[in-house]
């Protein structure tokens, strides 16, 4: 049985980097600030899909087996025995989650638009 993954997402400033720090202090618990597994897994769907130039050669069994992969290997070197992997695109990713993690939970941190607009305007003025 593999270790559990589960994900964290939110809008900027609403706090995600802070709840990864937070989980961090867990020795039990990995979680870092935003990581490129999403990223590397849509650029591999991409070259494995319609569009894709060799695309006859995936099914959708390889394509699932190849992107679970990439999410294993790139946790390989953790100890840890639960992984928070956190990226803004998850949320929009679900679809893909669900194929790839069993039992998975995302934690999307919400805070108030304006407050978010507020915190980007005064690091702004502490450094325009």
């Amino acid at each position: 049985m593999s270790r559990p993954f589960h994900f964290i997402s939110g809008l900027p400033r609403s706090g995600s980097t802070l709840l990864a720090g937070i989980l961090r202090q867990n020795p039990r618990f990995h979680a870092g600030m935003s990581s490129p597994v999403a990223g590397l897994i849509n650029g591999a769907l991409e070259q494995m899909g319609a569009g894709g130039e060799s695309w006859a050669f995936f099914g959708e069994a390889k394509r699932r087996t190849i992107c679970r992969a990439l999410l294993d290997a790139y946790y390989a070197d953790t100890q840890a025995e639960v992984v928070f992997d956190t990226n803004r695109t998850w949320t929009a990713r679900m679809h893909q989650l669900v194929e790839l993690v069993d039992d998975f939970k995302v934690i999307c941190c919400v805070r108030n638009p304006a407050w978010i607009m507020d915190s980007f305007e005064s690091i702004y003025r502490k450094n325009p």
